[in-house]
């Protein structure tokens, strides 16, 4: 199965990573696999969210109980 691509967000001030974090991990839950932030300049960073494909077996299983939703 292929790696999802990375989502990769430019240009986020400081005080906002906190909260680009939470908004991620809240649309992807336990398929978040890596965070990765890097300063570019002055007080703006990038932020690289990696997520890993769900197995098939436990597909099925997700989309009945509606977890990550």
């Amino acid at each position: 199965m292929p790696r999802r691509p990375t989502e990769v967000l430019a240009d986020i001030p400081l005080f906002l990573i906190p909260h680009v974090i939470l908004q991620r991990i809240r649309q992807v839950g336990e398929d978040l696999e890596r965070v990765t932030v890097k300063r570019t300049r002055r007080h703006f960073y990038t932020v690289s969210i990696r997520t890993r494909p769900v197995k098939r077996e436990f597909q099925s299983e997700r989309a009945r109980t509606g977890e990550g939703v």
